[in-house]
């Protein structure tokens, strides 16, 4: 028995049927459908113009094979709707037989013309269905023989008998159909599977930059403060203490659903009031749900915080969020030291941790800073929420 192409694959490499394939299975039997029925309607009307035109035919024997051509419909009509039925191996021999007792009623009749027209044709149908070429292919050379030695002994002209190559080009048309669109199927399961693959790798590494900024934004921070401190064994102790509560939670399994963007810079402002004692001015003027970017401009805005404690000398920090369009931005300004943006070092972090956060969700940051008079850092990202 041959392989069934809708259940199995090849070597164990095919992915498995999804609801597209059932779909393209279903309506690969309804097209099988539909050629059956054409061939049933083409013999019916041969059959009728036999019995009132055809004094020779015997009637018996015409009606009996429209008989025989009407019950088998209705079986292919019910095995139509069980895809492991129309296309086993039993079935599509049952099919032939039936087609080449059909076949031969025209010539036990004694009509003189072949009365069942495309009924076989729908045999090869079928057979392409349940095998594609390799099946349709054999079964259109037993018709086309069957086909050639009825006109032959009916004593047709050879140029008749030869004609009946019908059968072989039909199992080529069917047999590349069926095959290309399963193989088409087939090729798309394995894009998506690799794509999927892609995916989970992709939100993989996302997961581990996310982990190694959280990390930077809070252990990093907080051990750079701590040796800055050393002096303060109080103030060690304690910042010690908050770290190892939050690397706590963020081993357990730190989950962010059902957060805010205001919670979140509520957050790390807190964070940053605590390591380095100065105060942290937060308004925020628009809303949206944790997601990527949301956690980008968090985080981001969490080391433009860092940022200008660590290097501004200055005792307050102003934060303020809000919607501008179609976009989230968020200033971080200082009335500090200053620098000139252009001559920046690596120490203040804009490339490696701001800019690199923001591009990777579509934003941008922008840094405008001046010797002795401050720095703001404006952090844009485009969303599409609700205020």
């Amino acid at each position: 028995m041959a392989t069934d192409p809708r259940t199995t694959s090849d070597i164990g490499t095919e992915p498995r049927p999804d609801a597209l394939t059932h779909r393209t299975e279903a309506n690969l039997r309804r097209l099988v459908l539909i050629i059956r029925l054409l061939g049933w309607l083409w013999m019916l009307l041969l059959v009728i113009a036999t019995l009132a035109t055809d004094e020779e035919a015997d009637p018996v024997i015409t009606v009996a094979a429209m008989a025989a051509a009407t019950a088998w419909t209705g079986v292919t009509w019910w095995a139509a709707r069980h895809r492991s039925i129309l296309g086993a191996a039993w079935f599509v021999a049952a099919d032939l037989v039936v087609a080449l007792l059909i076949a031969s009623a025209s010539y036990a009749a004694g009509a003189g013309d072949l009365f069942h027209g495309g009924y076989p044709i729908s045999t090869i149908a079928v057979a392409a269905y349940g095998g594609g070429l390799r099946w349709a292919l054999p079964a259109s050379l037993i018709l086309m023989i069957h086909q050639a030695f009825l006109h032959l002994q009916s004593g047709r002209s050879a140029v008749a008998a030869i004609g009946s190559i019908v059968f072989v080009i039909y199992a080529f048309i069917f047999g590349y159909l069926i095959s290309a669109v399963r193989t088409t199927d087939i090729e798309r399961r394995r894009t998506e599977a690799r794509l999927a693959k892609e995916q989970e790798q992709s939100a993989r590494r996302q997961e581990r930059i996310e982990l190694g900024d959280r990390l930077h934004d809070s252990a990093l921070q907080t051990l750079s403060v701590i040796d800055s401190h050393a002096d303060d064994p109080e103030r060690v102790r304690s910042l010690a203490r908050r770290q190892s509560r939050e690397l706590r939670s963020l081993v357990e399994g730190y989950s962010e659903e059902g957060g805010s963007l205001r919670a979140e810079l509520e957050r790390v402002a807190g964070e940053v009031e605590s390591l380095y004692g100065i105060e942290v001015s937060l308004v925020v003027r628009a809303e949206a749900p944790t997601n990527a970017t949301t956690r980008a401009l968090v985080g981001a805005a969490h080391e433009a915080m860092s940022n200008a404690a660590k290097h501004a000398d200055v005792s307050r920090i102003d934060v303020y969020a809000a919607f501008e369009g179609s976009s989230i931005v968020v200033h971080v300004r200082d009335v500090g030291r200053g620098f000139v943006p252009s001559e920046r070092s690596e120490g203040h972090g804009l490339d490696n941790s701001i800019h690199r956060r923001m591009e990777g969700v579509g934003g941008g940051a922008a840094v405008n800073s001046e010797p002795g008079k401050g720095t703001e850092v404006v952090l844009t990202a485009p969303v599409e929420v609700s205020v």
